[in-house]
């Protein structure tokens, strides 16, 4: 192993140098300017990436504005509108670069990009604590995925509509009949999910007697009172009936 020689104490020198206390009072803390390291270093410079929503009027990125109000985060995403007729802005090739399939709404945070109104809800309430659990995120994901598949399939899609929507729809009815909310007393991302598709029912379907099921219409009622879904998706289901002709008598 290494060695290891010690001196002496007789042979080790001390060099003392006298210094007067108002030279010690006149010390000052190192100053980067009388020492610099054999490396430069570039100035540290920070850039933030913008968080948006591209979205437009009649697409489902008003059910994730419902949600960025209800979060209080609406204010730190920027909307950005595509035109959908004239321009075709969601098929242009810069847009692929955030949704390959050109469909609204899609959703940038940084690096990260999403598309699939779910998805981005699901994101969201992840993202801003609203989820702690692997159950409550697995409650969330399973409503989620049952406002965007199961029950807009039965209600939306007219040749399963007579078959699908009257079970489904009783089996809802009587859940609400027992809880306020989808998930039980408390307000979560799972009611915006499944009350966007029910507040544009009547909106987009007015042919749809929704009366046997009260207690749908009741929590229907509940979520269009909510400001932030006046403001977003049922100011949309509003504009959609004033744009629907009358039905003939």
């Amino acid at each position: 192993g290494a060695i290891t020689r010690i001196l002496p104490i007789s042979r080790v020198k001390f060099l003392c140098i006298p210094i007067s206390m108002s030279a010690i009072r006149n010390l000052r803390p190192f100053q980067a300017g009388r020492c610099r390291p054999a490396i430069s270093r570039q100035p540290c410079v920070r850039t933030y990436a913008a968080t948006k929503l591209y979205s437009n009027p009649a697409s489902r990125g008003r059910i994730v504005e419902w949600y960025l109000q209800e979060l209080g985060v609406a204010g730190d995403v920027e909307i950005v509108n595509l035109d959908m007729r004239e321009k075709r802005e969601h098929k242009s090739d810069w847009f692929k670069k955030v949704n390959p399939f050109g469909k609204l709404p899609a959703f940038e945070d940084g690096n990260m990009k999403l598309f699939e109104s779910g998805a981005i809800l699901f994101y969201l309430a992840d993202k801003y604590g609203q989820l702690h659990t692997p159950l409550e995120r697995a409650r969330a994901a399973q409503w989620t995925l049952f406002a965007n598949s199961t029950m807009t399939q039965a209600v939306f899609v007219e040749q399963w509509r007579e078959r699908s929507m009257p079970e489904i729809f009783r089996t809802l009815d009587e859940l609400l009949s027992q809880q306020q909310y989808i998930e039980g007393d408390a307000f979560s991302v799972s009611d915006v999910a499944v009350g966007a598709y029910l507040l544009y029912i009547p909106a987009f379907l007015p042919q749809v007697d929704l009366s046997p099921y009260p207690n749908v219409l009741a929590y229907m009622r509940r979520m269009s009172e909510r400001p932030a879904c006046a403001a977003t998706v049922a100011a949309r289901a509003a504009e959609k009936k004033a744009e629907t002709p009358p039905a003939k008598a």
